[in-house]
């Protein structure tokens, strides 16, 4: 049986602080251009642009992102992934991220969408340190409209201190018949999302996950969308 050549493609995304106490934003490789959209009191605004075709048979694509202490990364997608028909091959996605003590990031994530034939392996590792936050958007879509769901394996890891806070395995046929998983992660002290929003998935730690399975993603995210702007609001010091 013929396999598919794999090729990785690595973004590195880091970002340090300055002796002028500005945020410097470096990057390099991979199938983004990462482009940088505002710095300034320790918080650096940054956008992720594909360069190519994502996300195709023989893919391995890997984001490895590094936030200094005390500061503030917001990652922002600028469309969401598809990831294609790959006629019997199949691709990775990874996402790792070292997030520095008191630092803060935040994932405002795009749909991705696991097309009819797709067959992926999704990975989530995120390694906070003291008193560091993280809020992220995700919505896995199985199938466009009309078709057949990919097959998609999806993991997550969120560790503080090395010590675990949230470990999940999720695959694609868990939802059926569902299709749509939306998602807000709120770990650390963020902001609550007011009254009359949806309850969230209380972890041991005490952090918050809200979630909404439907068939439709604009079903959930209506449910979500709400949350999603009261947390993602730029935080005050006592928010952090």
């Amino acid at each position: 049986m013929a396999t598919t050549p794999t090729r990785t493609d690595t973004c590195v995304l880091a970002v340090t602080g300055t002796a002028d106490a500005r945020v410097r934003v470096t990057s390099r490789g991979g199938p983004f251009r990462v482009v940088t959209l505002a710095t300034g009191g320790g918080v650096a605004r940054v956008a992720l642009v594909p360069t190519r075709a994502l996300l195709l048979a023989g893919d391995a694509v890997e984001v490895d992102c590094e936030v200094g202490d005390g500061l503030t990364l917001q990652v922002q997608e600028t469309s969401g992934t598809v990831a294609y028909d790959m006629r019997g091959g199949s691709a990775s996605w990874s996402f790792a991220a070292r997030v520095g003590v008191g630092s803060r990031l935040v994932l405002d994530s795009l749909p991705w969408v696991s097309s009819a034939g797709s067959d992926v392996t999704r990975t989530t590792s995120i390694h906070l340190g003291t008193d560091a936050t993280l809020l992220a958007r995700e919505t896995l879509v199985l199938g466009r409209s009309g078709e057949r769901p990919g097959a998609l394996e999806s993991r997550t890891t969120i560790t503080r201190g090395g010590r675990p806070l949230l470990v999940e395995e999720l695959r694609s046929d868990h939802l059926a018949p569902q299709r749509v998983l939306d998602s807000v992660l709120a770990v650390g002290t963020c902001r609550e999302p007011g009254v009359g929003s949806p309850s969230p998935l209380r972890l041991e730690t005490g952090d918050r996950l809200w979630r909404r399975l439907g068939r439709e993603a604009h079903e959930t995210a209506a449910a979500l969308d709400p949350v999603w702007t009261a947390l993602h609001r730029t935080p005050q010091s006592s928010d952090r």
